[in-house]
Protein backbone atom coordinates (compact mmCIF):
# COMPACT_ATOMS: atom_id res chain seq x y z
CA UNK A 1 0.00 0.00 0.00
CA UNK A 2 1.53 3.38 -1.00
CA UNK A 3 2.23 5.99 1.70
CA UNK A 4 0.20 9.14 1.22
CA UNK A 5 1.61 12.65 1.37
CA UNK A 6 -0.49 13.24 4.49
CA UNK A 7 1.10 10.24 6.21
CA UNK A 8 4.59 11.47 5.29
CA UNK A 9 3.78 14.94 6.58
CA UNK A 10 2.43 13.55 9.86
CA UNK A 11 5.51 11.36 10.28
CA UNK A 12 7.81 14.36 9.74
CA UNK A 13 5.79 16.45 12.17
CA UNK A 14 5.82 13.69 14.81
CA UNK A 15 9.60 13.36 14.45
CA UNK A 16 10.10 17.06 15.18
CA UNK A 17 7.75 17.32 18.18
CA UNK A 18 10.31 16.20 20.78
CA UNK A 19 12.77 18.78 19.42
CA UNK A 20 10.15 21.53 19.52
CA UNK A 21 9.13 20.59 23.08
CA UNK A 22 12.76 20.47 24.23
CA UNK A 23 13.45 23.86 22.66
CA UNK A 24 10.47 25.38 24.43
CA UNK A 25 11.58 23.90 27.75
CA UNK A 26 15.11 25.24 27.38
CA UNK A 27 13.95 28.71 26.45
CA UNK A 28 11.75 28.74 29.55
CA UNK A 29 14.76 27.85 31.74
CA UNK A 30 17.62 29.74 30.13
CA UNK A 31 17.63 33.54 30.18
CA UNK A 32 17.42 35.05 26.72
CA UNK A 33 17.99 38.59 25.52
CA UNK A 34 14.64 39.82 26.86
CA UNK A 35 12.32 37.84 29.07
CA UNK A 36 9.61 38.06 31.69
CA UNK A 37 10.62 36.61 35.05
CA UNK A 38 7.67 34.39 36.02
CA UNK A 39 7.30 32.43 39.25
CA UNK A 40 6.05 28.83 39.28
CA UNK A 41 2.28 28.25 39.17
CA UNK A 42 2.38 27.04 42.79
CA UNK A 43 4.13 30.30 43.67
CA UNK A 44 1.32 32.32 42.09
CA UNK A 45 2.32 32.34 38.40
CA UNK A 46 2.85 36.11 38.39
CA UNK A 47 5.74 38.12 36.89
CA UNK A 48 8.31 40.34 38.57
CA UNK A 49 8.35 44.07 37.91
CA UNK A 50 9.50 47.25 39.67
CA UNK A 51 7.09 48.94 42.07
CA UNK A 52 5.00 51.72 40.51
CA UNK A 53 5.89 50.23 37.08
CA UNK A 54 9.07 52.36 37.05
CA UNK A 55 12.50 50.86 36.39
CA UNK A 56 14.42 53.55 38.27
CA UNK A 57 17.19 53.46 40.85
CA UNK A 58 16.02 52.47 44.33
CA UNK A 59 12.74 50.82 43.29
CA UNK A 60 11.96 47.42 44.78
CA UNK A 61 10.71 44.49 42.75
CA UNK A 62 7.27 43.01 43.28
CA UNK A 63 4.96 40.45 41.71
CA UNK A 64 2.14 41.46 39.34
CA UNK A 65 0.00 39.74 36.73
CA UNK A 66 2.06 38.97 33.64
CA UNK A 67 1.15 41.47 30.91
CA UNK A 68 4.06 41.46 28.42
CA UNK A 69 4.81 45.11 29.10
CA UNK A 70 8.30 46.59 28.89
CA UNK A 71 8.37 47.07 32.67
CA UNK A 72 8.43 43.26 32.99
CA UNK A 73 11.27 42.70 30.49
CA UNK A 74 14.52 41.64 32.11
CA UNK A 75 17.87 40.76 30.57
CA UNK A 76 20.59 38.48 31.89
CA UNK A 77 24.27 39.22 31.34
CA UNK A 78 25.73 35.71 31.52
CA UNK A 79 29.34 36.88 31.39
CA UNK A 80 28.90 39.04 34.51
CA UNK A 81 25.97 37.02 35.96
CA UNK A 82 23.83 40.13 36.30
CA UNK A 83 20.03 40.33 36.16
CA UNK A 84 18.95 43.68 34.74
CA UNK A 85 15.91 45.73 33.83
CA UNK A 86 15.91 49.19 32.30
CA UNK A 87 19.73 49.25 32.34
CA UNK A 88 19.81 48.78 36.13
CA UNK A 89 20.94 45.74 38.10
CA UNK A 90 18.83 43.73 40.51
CA UNK A 91 20.63 44.34 43.81
CA UNK A 92 20.46 42.25 47.00
CA UNK A 93 21.55 45.12 49.26
CA UNK A 94 23.45 43.95 52.35
CA UNK A 95 22.95 40.29 51.39
CA UNK A 96 21.14 39.34 54.57
CA UNK A 97 18.09 37.07 54.50
CA UNK A 98 14.91 39.15 54.28
CA UNK A 99 16.54 42.08 52.46
CA UNK A 100 14.26 43.44 49.75
CA UNK A 101 15.89 43.51 46.32
CA UNK A 102 16.14 46.89 44.62
CA UNK A 103 17.27 48.34 41.32
CA UNK A 104 20.70 49.98 41.37
CA UNK A 105 23.36 51.17 38.98
CA UNK A 106 25.48 48.20 38.00
CA UNK A 107 28.73 48.32 39.98
CA UNK A 108 30.19 44.80 39.71
CA UNK A 109 29.78 44.02 43.41
CA UNK A 110 28.75 40.59 44.66
CA UNK A 111 25.30 41.81 45.76
CA UNK A 112 24.41 42.12 42.05
CA UNK A 113 25.56 38.64 41.03
CA UNK A 114 22.81 36.10 40.24
CA UNK A 115 23.70 32.58 39.22
CA UNK A 116 21.10 30.48 37.43
CA UNK A 117 20.66 27.08 39.06
CA UNK A 118 18.70 24.84 36.69
CA UNK A 119 15.87 22.70 38.03
CA UNK A 120 13.77 20.23 35.97
CA UNK A 121 11.12 22.75 34.85
CA UNK A 122 12.31 25.94 36.49
CA UNK A 123 15.43 27.72 37.68
CA UNK A 124 16.56 29.34 40.89
CA UNK A 125 18.40 32.64 40.97
CA UNK A 126 21.11 32.34 43.61
CA UNK A 127 22.72 35.55 44.79
CA UNK A 128 25.05 36.83 47.47
CA UNK A 129 25.74 34.54 50.44
CA UNK A 130 23.97 31.69 48.63
CA UNK A 131 20.57 33.35 49.11
CA UNK A 132 17.81 32.92 46.52
CA UNK A 133 15.54 35.44 44.85
CA UNK A 134 12.34 34.80 46.78
CA UNK A 135 8.80 36.13 47.11
CA UNK A 136 8.44 37.39 50.69
CA UNK A 137 6.42 35.11 52.98
CA UNK A 138 5.64 32.83 50.02
CA UNK A 139 2.83 35.20 49.05
CA UNK A 140 0.93 34.54 45.82
CA UNK A 141 -0.69 38.00 45.85
CA UNK A 142 -0.16 40.82 43.40
CA UNK A 143 2.17 43.38 44.95
CA UNK A 144 4.16 40.82 46.97
CA UNK A 145 7.75 42.07 47.32
CA UNK A 146 10.89 40.18 46.27
CA UNK A 147 13.67 39.53 48.75
CA UNK A 148 16.69 37.30 49.22
CA UNK A 149 16.18 34.29 51.46
CA UNK A 150 17.68 30.91 52.29
CA UNK A 151 17.33 28.61 49.29
CA UNK A 152 15.00 25.68 49.79
CA UNK A 153 14.98 22.42 47.87
CA UNK A 154 11.71 23.04 46.04
CA UNK A 155 10.22 26.26 47.38
CA UNK A 156 7.57 27.36 44.84
CA UNK A 157 8.27 31.02 45.66
CA UNK A 158 11.89 30.54 44.49
CA UNK A 159 11.26 28.68 41.21
CA UNK A 160 11.38 30.92 38.13
CA UNK A 161 10.80 30.67 34.39
CA UNK A 162 12.40 32.98 31.85
CA UNK A 163 9.66 33.64 29.30
CA UNK A 164 10.74 35.10 25.98
CA UNK A 165 8.71 38.08 24.91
Amino acid sequence: MPISNTTRLLARLAATLPVIALGAQLSAQTPTSAFALQISPQGGGRCAQPTDRQAVQGKNLQMQDCNQSSVQLFTYDASNTRLMIGGLCVDAGDGQGGTLVTLSSCNGRSNQVWKVEQKPEFAKLVGINGLCLDIRYGSTSAGAPLQVWDCGDAEPNQLWKFLRQ
